[in-house]
């Protein structure tokens, strides 16, 4: 965690400390439902204009009452501060105008059907906070079930409940401290030993031994992740789609996921996860290792070779994955570098292209697929990291932008269907969350985004 900023990072760890100090205008459940935090109500009046109705009585940690001039500073703040981590996310806000001082209406340069999702990842501010940024941050005040106390970096957050909270009898405890222990066999170690009563990001490996220890409970829920590894469409394999198609006929998916994840993913039947607008059923991908060879051959491609780049440790089994991968490729005649590297040194690696095929993943960060698709399939976004270019797939995305979500589902299953067949990423699995409890802990709720949200948790 490198900051109490919540328009100034994008990590689940960060938002899941954050998240308790400051409220978004939307909230998302579980179940992919956007409903009200600090906006009762709002509403599409036309394809770039939407109407935020705000809930009155409630008040900063400091007891600065919420208002319209909070979203106006909020949103226009992460709109302008172009060094800000998330303002990419908000540059198609063309205006921020308060109608009174409960209502806000605003405006967009294009249509902007994502927009309410968007917002759930945006804490708002106090108006003071512009003033004197750097002391703020310091020290900050948000409108969260649980005030700031203090922050070690590297080491731990000290947050003790708002008893003013708006919402009645949230908090459940009076303190919560979240503690930065990179290692997860530590993690472990540490709940096990009863030094701490939540665990996130659990490895498939560990969940028998945690399972076993007596007071701990494990927790798994079908995460809002696709597993993809894009090609860099530049190279000359990854440009050529029967190449593609090899490689995708040539991977053993259930293998990966019943062996390797022990049965912690789900099969992949279209880019976006279950759950989210968009997605559809275009059937899993198939094994046919003889097809492939049969496609390499008749495309002429011999000996051929693919640099495979993984950003280390960051997803569970990845090296074992890849290199399960390497020899499925190898039986069909690919040989397969597997380049682990940090990273940092991975994205780098990315952004100058110096990859055949790359190890990543997709959260679908915040419940919608537009940032996804504008990020991936749209040239704009694409010339940084893959080179994708396909006139139709940037139609189709840009008329999925609009607010009605019956179009947004057409268009998001035409774009799949054009990506299904032309193959520019592997999907191997859906990703499944899995978290560890102290079995004293009482409604917690495993997300599918990865947060750790304590609003409504208590402990015997």
């Amino acid at each position: 965690m490198l900051t109490l900023d919540p328009a100034n990072h994008y990590s689940i760890s960060s938002t899941s400390v954050l998240r308790h100090v400051y409220d978004p205008l939307l909230d998302v459940t579980n179940d992919d439902r956007f409903v009200p935090a600090l906006a009762e109500s709002w509403k599409a009046l036309n394809n770039t204009t939407w109407r935020f109705t705000l809930r009155k009585g409630v008040r900063f940690h400091d007891g600065t009452p919420f208002t319209a001039d909070s979203v106006l500073f909020t949103l226009k703040r992460v709109r302008d501060n172009t060094k800000l981590i998330k303002s990419f996310v908000y540059q198609d806000i063309d205006d921020v105008r308060k109608d009174d001082d409960f209502t806000v209406t605003v405006t967009t340069k294009r249509p902007f059907g994502s927009l309410p999702a968007r917002l759930t990842m945006l804490g708002m501010l106090p108006p003071a906070a512009g003033a004197h940024e750097e002391a703020f941050f310091t020290k900050p005040v948000g409108t969260g079930p649980f005030r700031f106390l203090s922050w070690t970096h590297g080491d731990h957050v000290e947050l003790e409940a708002n008893a003013r909270y708006w919402r009645p009898s949230i908090p459940k405890v009076d303190k919560l401290t979240v503690r930065f222990i990179p290692e997860l066999s530590t993690r472990a170690a540490a709940l096990r030993a009863g030094e701490i009563h939540v665990i996130d990001r659990v490895w498939p490996d560990m969940v028998a031994t945690l399972k076993a220890t007596a007071g701990i409970k494990v927790l798994d829920t079908p995460a809002v992740e696709a597993q993809r590894w894009h090609f860099q469409l530049a190279r000359e394999a990854g440009k050529d789609p029967r190449v593609r198609k090899a490689v995708s006929l040539a991977i053993d998916r259930n293998t990966i996921i019943k062996e390797l994840l022990l049965g912690y993913a789900r099969p992949v039947v279209s880019p976006i996860p279950p759950g989210l607008i968009g997605h559809t059923t275009l059937g899993q991908k198939p094994y046919d290792p003889d097809r492939a060879r049969a496609i390499l051959k008749q495309a002429g491609f011999q000996n051929l070779t693919l640099d495979f780049v993984l950003m280390k440790d960051l997803y569970p089994k990845q090296l074992e994955i890849a290199q399960a991968v390497a020899a499925m490729l190898g039986d069909v005649g690919i040989k397969v570098n597997i380049r682990n590297l940090e990273i940092a040194t991975a994205r780098e690696q990315r952004t100058a292209g110096n990859y055949d095929l790359f190890y990543s993943g997709w959260a679908h960060m915040p419940h919608d697929p537009d940032w996804y698709f504008g990020q991936w399939f749209t040239r704009a976004g694409a010339e940084k990291m893959t080179r994708f270019n396909d006139p139709r797939v940037e139609q189709l995305i840009a008329e999925g932008r609009v607010p009605d979500p019956k179009v947004r589902q057409q268009k998001y299953e035409e774009i799949q269907k054009i990506l299904w067949e032309d193959e520019p990423e592997i999907w191997p699995y859906y990703s499944v969350a899995i978290y560890a409890i102290s079995d004293r802990l009482r409604n917690f709720e495993a997300r599918r985004d990865y947060y750790v949200l304590l609003h409504e948790v208590g402990i015997a």
